[in-house]
């Protein structure tokens, strides 16, 4: 699995690209991120439709909420998941 994020640490209140490479996306018709924050129990969790680019990957803009800690994960919506990734947050 490859992640490429832009930029480089994610601040709070600013957008987020997110490029995902893997083999659940490799063979996907779709492809979703599902992310929340904090450390054990996930808040303000969210699962959006990403955007082929082809060539590159599975593209999204988020904007990144204040809080410490973003964990990432994708899924194709067949079952099929990628492994669980974070991200900490800096602040303004």
């Amino acid at each position: 699995m490859e992640i490429k994020i832009h930029p480089a640490k994610p601040e709070a209140y600013l957008l987020l690209t997110i490029i995902y490479q893997g083999q659940v996306g490799d063979k996907a018709k779709i492809m979703r991120i599902h992310g929340g924050y904090g450390a054990v129990n996930w808040e303000e969790v969210f699962d959006l439709p990403m955007h082929l680019w082809p060539d590159h990957g599975w593209t999204i803009n988020i904007a990144v909420l204040p809080q410490k800690l973003l964990n990432l994960t994708f899924h194709d919506g067949e079952g099929n998941w990628d492994e669980t990734i974070q991200f900490a947050i800096e602040s303004p």
